[in-house]
């Protein structure tokens, strides 16, 4: 093809069609509220209400006389005229011999300086006006004031990092009170865990999380002798139990982190909101729905944290799922912007043969159920052993959760293919995670004390084969996790790779490549181990278990801190 043809080639294909031309504008027409602005949230611009003003329920104004963005005509050349002049002066007091080697400026004793009274209550006061910390400190010292700039790169990191994987908070709801004062003890307690999680997931700010654990655990331990005495719950006490739940245990505080999970799968419990809907229920305005879809994902957090938890240290479940009426998690979208939407409830969406359910925290919660009815599976085979019970319960069971993992595994894959330039940190882990219960389901059967030979079903040889396919796929998708930043990884991958490496340990093949695929998990949890002291901990017990027996018959997750 000569020259002349490729440049029309070039010519054919530059020509956008009509409908190409029609690009969809990135914000709708107008100009954003006056909340919106002083937030700097994105508006949709509705009148007379936009979506974040009715979901925090408060007046929506909008200005439309507001001067255009940019520097106003003559201001360019303003400031070059003071960029000049300051030049200029700064030159005079060069050669004037004021220089920072003069005694008037190194001879100052700093302790004959007026000291500042600083209290606790410094924490949530207003932002001093005169800041005598060092910007560079990422130190938090007792009694140091978080600075207004703090916060809110604390509160930023947050959603950005931490809210994925937890995504129980209204970023408008939370706005309207998160620079109130005062607040109550719970959303302090819940500002605290935010800040300590956002902290933990920042290079910046990492040093800052220690200590912001240990105000939030003195604020939520004074709760907790408060609520002694009375019956009110706020769902802001919940959350920031969850979330420092979640802290403990990924920074490996076993016990501490079971023990508070505990006390908010109680909350939950006392809260009731398991059963948050009924089929028959009445619409609900934005602001109102909002307040409700925010106690669902708080409840589903914490149901899939309760799943993660035994998981990883083999202990029983505490959230049943055969006693929830609340619906599975609306799509982040919708939430954010007070668009209220029925979803399914949890039995109804596992029944379902249908597509991939719209929102990927559903898709977590689905995937999450199916493990903890594994666990459940290998837990009531070993008591059915004892007891000498039927041997087609075990199979109905097992078969039951195989095939509904394959098939949600297929939606998955099908519908929403890991890529590693978009990555969605969700549906990466909810990959990960079913893939981990297939081979949970190996374990168990190889465990089991009945005659499997007895059965007419596929034989033990060939879940070896599912599981060893199920562990390759484990390979495939650990692989992407090397292209993704280490702060955007979901906080709980370790437990799926930990898994995965225990299954290669233990069931070796002489194959070059089956040593491969077991290094390249043990370097994915090698990788992660920085930013995540659980990565750490879990490899550090397969390396003093290689060359004994199996990881998974000898910890039991339990550590004394």
């Amino acid at each position: 093809m000569d020259r002349s043809e490729w440049d029309a080639k070039d010519n054919e294909n530059s020509d956008p069609s009509p409908q190409q031309t029609k690009h969809r504008p990135r914000q709708s027409p107008g100009a954003a509220c006056e909340e919106c602005r002083r937030r700097k949230l994105r508006c949709d611009r509705k009148t007379p209400q936009c979506g974040v003003c009715a979901a925090a329920d408060i007046v929506c104004q909008f200005n439309p006389s507001r001067a255009e963005r940019g520097p106003k005509k003559g201001n360019l050349l303003q400031l070059q005229q003071r960029m000049a002049a300051l030049e200029e002066r700064l030159s005079l007091a060069t050669e004037s011999g004021l220089l920072l080697s003069d005694p008037i400026l190194t001879t100052t004793d700093i302790s004959q300086l007026p000291s500042l009274p600083l209290s606790p209550e410094t924490f949530t006061g207003a932002p001093s006006s005169l800041d005598l910390r060092l910007p560079s400190s990422p130190l938090l010292q007792a009694g140091t004031e978080i600075s207004a700039l703090m916060r809110e790169e604390l509160d930023q990191l947050y959603f950005d990092r931490v809210h994925v994987f937890a995504p129980m908070i209204h970023q408008g709801r939370y706005g309207c009170w998160s620079s109130q004062q005062p607040k109550s003890e719970s959303k302090e307690a819940l500002q605290y865990a935010m800040w300590t999680l956002g902290a933990a997931f920042s290079a910046h700010f990492q040093q800052l999380a220690p200590s912001l654990y240990e105000e939030t655990r003195h604020i939520l331990d004074a709760l907790e002798v408060k609520g002694r005495e009375t019956d009110i719950t706020e769902i802001e006490h919940l959350q920031a139990c969850l979330l420092l739940a979640i802290y403990e245990f990924i920074h490996s505080y076993d016990r501490r982190s079971w023990m508070r999970a505990g006390y908010a799968f109680r909350l939950v419990q006392l809260m009731r909101l398991f059963e948050l809907d009924t089929p028959s229920a009445s619409i609900l305005s934005p602001s109102e729905w909002v307040e409700v879809e925010e106690k669902r994902r708080t409840f589903w957090v914490a149901f899939c944290l309760d799943r993660f938890l035994s998981i990883r240290n083999r202990w029983p479940l505490t959230l049943i799922e055969h006693l929830i009426t609340s619906r599975l998690p609306a799509p982040e979208t919708a939430f954010q912007s007070a668009q209220p939407v029925v979803m399914e409830f949890l039995a109804d969406a596992i029944a379902s043969s249908g597509p991939l359910i719209s929102s990927p925290f559903a898709e977590l919660v689905i995937v999450a159920t199916v493990c903890g009815r594994a666990l459940v599976h290998h837990y009531q085979a070993l008591v059915e052993s004892n007891y000498h019970t039927s041997i087609h319960n075990f199979h109905d069971r097992h078969h039951w959760i195989h095939a509904t993992l394959v098939q949600r595994l297929e939606i998955l894959a099908s519908q929403a293919p890991v890529i590693a330039e978009n990555a969605d940190s969700i549906i990466l882990f909810t990959r990960m995670l079913g893939q981990t219960t297939m081979l949970y389901l190996y374990h168990t059967l190889e465990q089991s004390t009945y005659n499997l030979d007895s059965l007419e079903v596929a034989s033990v040889s060939e879940y070896n084969d599912i599981a060893l396919t199920a562990a390759q796929e484990m390979v495939l998708l650990t692989r992407v996790l090397s292209q993704i930043n280490s702060f955007k990884i979901h906080p709980f991958t370790p437990i799926p790779l930990y898994l995965c490496s225990d299954f290669f340990n233990a069931y070796r093949d002489p194959s070059t490549t089956f040593y491969a695929k077991l290094q390249e998990v043990f370097q994915a949890l090698r990788n992660i181990k920085c930013v995540n002291s659980l990565s750490g901990k879990l490899h550090q017990i397969l390396e003093s278990s290689e060359a004994q027996q199996p990881a998974m018959e000898i910890e039991n997750g339990v550590s004394t801190d």
